[in-house]
């Protein structure tokens, strides 16, 4: 788990120029390192071990578009969303109005695992599988045409990867990976994927690396930024509230 304890401020914040035209992730502090946020259309890899914080930022990352009239996909491979609404509602997201308002779409590629005859409803499609990805492309396809009509940028959130190239032999993995990252930017999306680190050849880390915009790594309470025209890969402490993850800077 990460480190809960405040290390010392070693970057003052008002040294670094707020970009108000960039994507806020809910995680103040690494919205500072970062100038405001995300650039439109970037593509972020979290890679770091199991429990580290990436599942809690990304879920940040959704929920801050939410509540700025900012559409989100949420790609489920690990658990189902009645699990993942639940750790939503814990950290006192409430997602019941987006998902009234059509906002929030879940693509779930893993309840249909358990229960293979749920059908799509509401804001919820259902994959077969995380092996599944014809069917996994083909519903995050219609769903993003179908935001793309009224909203001209969208995010998203990949968890996780680690289940799909665990499922899948890199080969496949990697054509669906440059297919998944090319449509995400035409079709205007700023995009979050999770791995998980101690899992995979460093090859095929390394090939994911080299599809995204950057990387926030994970270990040991810290994290560093990689890539995102940072100039410097220095670490930050972080720590994990019952809000959510805040970095210290």
């Amino acid at each position: 788990m990460a480190d809960r304890q405040l290390p010392p401020t070693d970057i003052p914040a008002a040294d670094r120029p707020m970009d108000p035209n960039r994507m806020r992730t809910g995680v103040p502090g690494l919205d500072t390192l970062l100038g405001g946020g995300l650039t439109p259309k970037t593509n972020l890899l979290l890679y770091g071990e199991p429990m580290c914080g990436k599942k809690l930022m990304a879920m940040q990352y959704i929920y801050q578009g939410l509540i700025e009239d900012n559409p989100g996909i949420f790609v489920l491979t690990d658990f189902g969303y009645g699990e993942w609404r639940a750790k939503m509602a814990h950290a006192g997201w409430n997602l019941a109005p987006y998902e009234q308002s059509g906002m929030l779409q879940v693509i779930d590629c893993y309840s249909r695992q358990l229960e293979p005859s749920l059908q799509d409803a509401g804001v919820i499609s259902y994959a077969d599988s995380p092996a599944s990805l014809s069917s996994i492309s083909m519903h995050i396809a219609r769903v993003q045409d179908e935001l793309s009509k009224s909203f001209p940028q969208h995010r998203l959130a990949f968890h996780s990867l680690s289940s799909i190239l665990k499922e899948t032999d890199s080969a496949t993995f990697f054509r669906f990976m440059q297919f998944v990252v090319g449509k995400f930017r035409r079709e205007g999306a700023t995009a979050i994927y999770l791995m998980e680190k101690g899992m995979h050849d460093e090859k095929d880390v390394k090939m994911v690396e080299h599809l995204m915009d950057g990387v926030i790594e994970f270990d040991a309470g810290k994290l560093r930024i990689k890539g995102l025209n940072m100039s410097s890969d220095s670490w930050y402490h972080y720590y994990i509230t019952d809000q959510g993850v805040m970095v210290r800077i």
